[in-house]
């Protein structure tokens, strides 16, 4: 490659080079972000879709269950008219499911499974209706009588299957969901590392072809520009470099020195770049006393500038941050290099505290000598809010507060482990609210919404703070209840959360009453495993509504 040509030229040629790194990477980025965009539909589109579809079926299986076992009951021809009619829904929705699985095959889920689940469902409700129509006359008929224990049979069967079906749908949805976080980041770090590779390539193709088409012709210049910063002394450029723009700078620069004797770079240049940082930016002494401070500094800390100027830097921290900028630290940073973005707690002249990012580097003079230490200083408040805030989302119910499903099952886990450790016993209330739907339906949803948010809240305040009130879905809830002398200590809380349901509420200026049915199961009595003690919890439920609602019941086998 010739070195001919003018700066301009030889400019371009660079500049062309890191364009082409440059579109490499962000083809690679546009890839990526699709490749994800891809993902995140799918999941949006099909398993969201399919998760939710399990739940409703479930919820409306168990709502139609609840229909039959109140008729039978109650002898109501009208409430197992309710329970039929529910019967078409159902069986839509696992036409819905089926046609979902069969047009995005699910790796858990087969077609002939829910096609299967379907067809027996369908057997059950053809069952169902002919035998809850002659609800009133079971007691007299011994073949009504034993169609009915068929049919719990089948009924039992089913919700086993519609909740193992619900859990597999659900299960692959959030393995769906940490599966698109793992890409995700494995794309970041991926876009990273190849950002640094173009990086890296184009620095070093830049840095060889500027040094054959302009560092070399610069040499002679630049060594003229030590020479005069050394000794105010230059020699003459040769008349066969003058040929180009380079050679004539080297000419002016010869001429330009000729009577110079000293060059300065101006401090108020310095300091205008200092002082409109958009970090903060605070130089310290060696003693640890501030020296220079920018505007920023002075807006996140609301002090003046003579306010900072000379006092020490822990000033600025908080008392278990004071030893950030301690003689030891500033050791550390002399002898192993710059600190960044290590987490500090920071104290305005008001007293707030704020988190902060925290960066440190030491300052030397041409001898070597410390003269300082620079800090940047970052206020990372709304990171730390957003950080919060998804994990709030990621573990809270959004309506009412309190734990969702992901954390029940995690701190369930955690209680069984503690249990066996520490060998005490907890207990599991599983609570479904009686005469909620007639509310929600009568009174509409907002009114529904303000309901749970009420039941919630004064769940939260029976229990111990230590214990866990968790929103399961619908009108379901669940509670552990820790370390407990005795299972009647569960009975007692269950007698408690009765009474407290059972107080009238006041929606909207309207009046109304709900009831609860709890179910108890114990660790380790009643098994020493999540989904074991969750559905026997369940199961004592569904015996307290059978008891007539608005009681408890302990899991008891048969």
């Amino acid at each position: 490659m010739r070195n001919g040509g003018s700066i301009r030229s030889k400019i371009w040629r660079c500049v062309l080079v890191a364009l082409i790194g440059y579109f490499v990477a962000t083809l690679s980025s546009f890839y990526s972000n699709m490749s994800q965009y891809d993902r995140l539909s799918l999941l949006v589109q099909v398993h969201f879709p399919q998760a939710t579809l399990g739940n409703d079926i479930l919820y409306a299986f168990k709502r139609q269950t609840e229909r039959y076992e109140e008729a039978f009951l109650t002898g109501e021809s009208e409430l197992a008219g309710q329970g039929n009619d529910l019967s078409a829904s159902l069986s839509t929705m696992l036409d819905q499911l089926l046609e979902a699985v069969e047009r995005y095959p699910h790796p858990q889920v087969t077609p002939a499974y829910i096609r299967g689940l379907r067809d027996e469902y369908r057997a059950y409700a053809h069952l169902a209706g002919k035998v809850y129509a002659q609800v009133a006359d079971v007691e007299s008929s011994l073949d009504l009588q034993k169609e009915v224990g068929q049919l719990g049979r089948a009924q039992r069967h089913l919700l086993t299957a519609f909740t193992e079906l619900n859990k597999r749908l659900n299960t692959f949805f959030i393995s769906e969901i940490e599966e698109n976080k793992n890409k995700s980041l494995k794309s970041t770090i991926f876009l990273g590392a190849l950002f640094v590779l173009v990086l890296l390539t184009v620095t070093l193709i830049i840095d060889r072809v500027a040094h054959r088409l302009l560092i070399t012709p610069l040499a002679k210049l630049q060594e003229n520009v030590h020479r005069f910063s050394r000794t105010q002394d230059v020699v003459r450029p040769e008349q066969t470099s003058t040929t180009d723009e380079i050679g004539h700078l080297a000419k002016a620069f010869w001429e330009m020195t000729k009577n110079l004797k000293a060059t300065t770079v101006s401090k108020k240049y310095v300091d205008n770049i200092i002082r409109n940082m958009t970090g903060g930016l605070v130089v310290v002494s060696p003693a640890g006393a501030i020296q220079t401070v920018n505007q920023r500094t002075l807006a996140m800390f609301g002090y003046r500038e003579d306010e900072l100027l000379g006092t020490m830097a822990s000033t600025l921290f908080t008392p278990d941050d004071e030893a950030v900028l301690s003689p030891d630290l500033i050791n550390t940073l002399v002898t192993n290099g710059p600190l960044k973005d290590a987490d500090v707690t920071c104290l305005t002249k008001a007293g707030r505290r704020f988190p902060a990012h925290f960066s440190g580097s030491a300052m030397h003079n041409e001898e070597g000598t410390l003269e300082g230490i620079i800090c940047v200083i970052n206020d990372i408040t709304e990171l730390k809010n957003a950080e919060h805030t998804l994990r709030k989302m990621a573990h809270y119910d959004a309506l009412t507060g309190v734990a969702n499903r992901n954390l029940f099952f995690e701190r369930l886990a955690n209680s069984i482990r503690e249990a066996q450790r520490d060998e005490r016993i907890f207990a599991l209330l599983y609570l479904d609210l009686d005469n909620f739907k007639p509310i929600n339906d009568s009174m509409g949803h907002d009114a529904g919404d303000l309901v749970l948010k009420t039941v919630a809240s004064r769940l939260q305040e029976v229990v111990r703070t230590g214990d866990t009130v968790a929103r399961m879905g619908g009108d379901e809830f669940t509670i552990i209840l820790h370390a407990l002398h005795s299972a009647a200590d569960a009975e007692i809380l269950a007698r408690k959360i009765s009474e407290i349901i059972s107080a009238p509420f006041v929606i909207n200026g309207s009046g109304c009453t709900l009831g609860a049915s709890i179910g108890i199961s114990l660790f380790p009595d009643d098994g020493a495993d999540t989904e074991i003690l969750v559905n026997k919890a369940d199961y004592a439920m569904y015996q307290a509504k059978a008891a007539g609602r608005n009681t408890f019941r302990r899991f008891t086998e048969g």
